[in-house]
Formats: C-alpha cells, sequence, structure tokens
C-alpha cells in the first residue's frame, strides 16, 4: 500500500489527506500544531467542509490516516511527501518562506530514493527550480534520477475543497518529466482532470489565475464607486453590460478576502520586475483593499444623513467569515470595518452564523441578538441565513432602520419599501429614488 506523508495539516493539507486516505492509501498527517495533531487522531474536524468529518472520522478509524508531530520519521517511510504549509505575506510585501522551508528541511533529512515530493503551497515563479530543487539535492541525492519533484498547485476554495480535490481540474509541475509522471500517476488517483506542464509554467498559472479574479473584482469595485458619484446602481449597470455576448463583469462588494486572493498578485508583482504595465497588479489590490474603508464611508455618511451624530449609535455587522458559506475569517473585509468604527468610538456587536470571530466587537449569540437596539446594520458577509431572513421582522427589532448592504443581499427597493433607509455598494442617490 503507497504510504503518503502530508506536512502541513490546515484548509488544504487536512482535506487532502482526508481524501486520499479515503481513496485507500495510507497517509499521515503532520503538524507543528499539537491540538491539531490530536484533533486528528481522536477523528475530530476542525474546519468546517461538506462531508470532510465523517470521511475524517472514517480514515482514521480504518486506520488509514494518522497524525504525528514527527515529521521526520514520518517521510522516512513514504512514498511520497505533499506539503501544504502557508506561504503568507509579510507586512513588507515580501513572501515569507519560513514555514515552507522548516517542511522542506523535514523532507531532506529523510530523503530517500524513489521519493516523490510535491508542493502544492503557493510559489513565487522559479521557487522549485532555483530553490526546492537545490536544497533538497543538498541531500546528495539527484532530482529525476534519484527522487522526483513536482509542484502541484491547490485550487480548492473553502466550502467546496472535497468535492473540487476530486473534480476541478488539476495542475501538475514537474521539474522533468519522470517528476510530472509520478505526480500524474499519484494524483489520478483522486482526480482524472489532470494538466501536465513543467514547475515554472505551474508555479506562473496559479498566479495568474487568482491575479485575474482580483482584478476583475477591482473593475467591479472601480465601477461601483463610479455608479455612486454619477447616482445610478451598478448592479443594473453590470446586469445590462453583462448581456453582451462577449463580456462577463463581476459584482463589487464590501472587499477582498481570503489567503489567496489577497496574497497572490503580490507574489506575481513581486517577479515583474520592470515590466511595462506592471502597475494594473498593484492598481487592483489597492482598489480591493480600499472597499472595506469605503464601507466606513457609507456607514458614517448614513450616521450624518440620518441626525444620529452625537447620539451613541450601535452599530449590527452581519458576517465576518471572508466568504458566504464557510468558517473561514482569513483577510475577511469585516476585520477592517469593525476595528475602524471601533476606534471612532461606536458601539458594534457582530454576527456570524459559521464563527464566533468578531474581530473585537460584541458578540452577539443570534441575527435577532445582533440586530435588537441597532441603529445601522452593516453587512459585510453574503450568507444564506442573512439573504432568507425575515427582515420586517429584522426592522421592528432595530431602534433606526438603516442598512448599509455590502453584498447586495437585499433588494435595494425591497429594503426600501419595508422602511429601510438603504445605502449600499454601487447604489447610488439616483437610485435610490
Amino acid at each position: 500500500m503507497t504510504l503518503i506523508t502530508v506536512l502541513g495539516l490546515g484548509y488544504v493539507g487536512l482535506p487532502v489527506a482526508v481524501l486520499f486516505a479515503s481513496s485507500s492509501f495510507k497517509v499521515v498527517g503532520v503538524d507543528v500544531d499539537e491540538k491539531r495533531v490530536e484533533a486528528v487522531r481522536a477523528g475530530t474536524c476542525y474546519i468546517s467542509e461538506p462531508d470532510l468529518n465523517k470521511l475524517l472520522k472514517d480514515a482514521v478509524s480504518e486506520g488509514l490516516l494518522i497524525a504525528t508531530v514527527n515529521g521526520v520519521e514520518a517521510v522516512k517511510d513514504s512514498d511520497a511527501v505533499i506539503i501544504a504549509v502557508n506561504t503568507p505575506i509579510k507586512e513588507n510585501g515580501s513572501i515569507d518562506y519560513s514555514q515552507l522551508m522548516s517542511a522542506l528541511q523535514t523532507v531532506r533529512k529523510s530523503l530517500h530514493e524513489g521519493l516523490l515530493v510535491v508542493i502544492e503551497s503557493t510559489l513565487i515563479p522559479g521557487t522549485m527550480v532555483n530553490v526546492v530543487k537545490p536544497f533538497l539535492e543538498e541531500s546528495g541525492l539527484k532530482a529525476e534520477k534519484d527522487f522526483y519533484l513536482a509542484h502541484v498547485p491547490e485550487r480548492i476554495a473553502p466550502g467546496r475543497a472535497l468535492e473540487e480535490l476530486r473534480n476541478a481540474p488539476k495542475v501538475i509541475g514537474g521539474i522533468g518529466p519522470e517528476s510530472s509522471k509520478k505526480a500524474y500517476e499519484l494524483y489520478s488517483r483522486i482526480n482524472k482532470n489532470l494538466y501536465v506542464t513543467d514547475a515554472t509554467t505551474a508555479e506562473f498559472t496559479k498566479l495568474i489565475e487568482n491575479t485575474f479574479r482580483d482584478i476583475n473584482i477591482a473593475y467591479a469595485n472601480l465601477l461601483a464607486l463610479m455608479a455612486e458619484k454619477i447616482g445610478v446602481d451598478v448592479h443594473e449597470a453590470i446586469k445590462l453590460a453583462n448581456t453582451h455576448p462577449r463580456v462577463n463583469i463581476h459584482l463589487p462588494g464590501a472587499g477582498v478576502g481570503g489567503p489567496c486572493l489577497t496574497k497572490d498578485p503580490y507574489m506575481l508583482s513581486s517577479v515583474a520586475g520592470d515590466v511595462y504595465g506592471r502597475e494594473l497588479i498593484q492598481i487592483a489590490r489597492k482598489i480591493n483593499d480600499y472597499m472595506p474603508l469605503h464601507m466606513v464611508e457609507l456607514i458614517l455618511k448614513a450616521i450624518k444623513e440620518e441626525g444620529l451624530e452625537g447620539e451613541s449609535v450601535k452599530i449590527a455587522v452581519l458576517g465576518t467569515a471572508y466568504k458566504s458559506g464557510v468558517n473561514d475569517t482569513r483577510a475577511s473585509p469585516a476585520e477592517k470595518i469593525i476595528k475602524e468604527l471601533s476606534k471612532k468610538g461606536f458601539s458594534v456587536t457582530a454576527y456570524d452564523p459559521y464563527t464566533d470571530e468578531t474581530f473585537g466587537a460584541e458578540t452577539a449569540n443570534s441575527l435577532e441578538d445582533a440586530v435588537r437596539d441597532a441603529d445601522i446594520v452593516v453587512i459585510v458577509t453574503d450568507h444564506k441565513e442573512f439573504k432568507s431572513a425575515d427582515w420586517s421582522r429584522i426592522g421592528a427589532l432595530m431602534k433606526h432602520k438603516i442598512i448599509v448592504d455590502g453584498r447586495r443581499v437585499i433588494e435595494p427597493h425591497a429594503a426600501i419599501g419595508m422602511g429601510f433607509h438603504y445605502y449600499g455598494v454601487g447604489f447610488g442617490r439616483l437610485a435610490r429614488a
């Protein structure tokens, strides 16, 4: 039976480990966080993903998945190692490879002939060839001859991890043909939708696909800001523009969050050098980073226009997860919004049906508790629970019926018809009338 070691049991590594174990591989999950290791050993899932909890329990009970903090021992007996650790952005904008290098050091200590080493972590183009390969070859073994090395960038979205691991197209980038072949053979056991290329192209592909999304969202957000200025509804304009057979504009929002779109454009930009037009990537990032602050501006505008200045304004923030249907709060726009509002002395309560994170705001145990006696409701995340809520009842619980909608959770004129004063990203004053 093929033995796989997965280094890193986070949002990517844990679903990967569980899926391979559920496909009859023997898997050892490794993490430096002892709490994660203990949770896996107990068959307890700490990530909110459909079906992951049951598959994890089954894999552990059947002895197909075990967990440890000792990666060196795990790698010694492995046929393949999958590295799925974070490669975050530092405050100065550079890439932090410390977790990656620690994982590679673990692998190098136990590197042996025939081992396949796969990195799913997001990398700057050239990292596999110029950093990973020479680092591992310091062991005395040679890539493509003694061991195999490939980059298989993760493409999963929180909330759809297992589904996408099984079915979404996956790029296989070996540092040579033998490495690509070995990685293809491994991943074809869980996913038949595979595309083979070289390692550097695979690194580049991951970054350009996420940067494409970030730039398109930035364009939609720019349109929203313009729509507010000229007084129209950006959602109506985008809907009409998208009737053109060759146009598909994204929708604007309260900001871009999560671990990928907030990071990958910076990684791509770092290799642009003096390439003409590289500023496009950076400008798009700035626009998307600005949107949470624009939400605060809309809130302050609502406070002023509704005559609440001077009062002790109570604000209810709905949604702290960075996207709908998940408990993932990494880089959530809600963090900036809540912290800015708290700095200004407002009373802020936060509620999210998927996570207890409030970024320092007072915690509400239910939607009703959050909005009770609130002056303003601020919608940051488009959870289905908010879309299906009884907004007439919510309005009855509020002190003042004011909504600042960052995700178009409520149709504006429906809200206005219920007596709300509606403010939203891209919803201009003329559209309000």
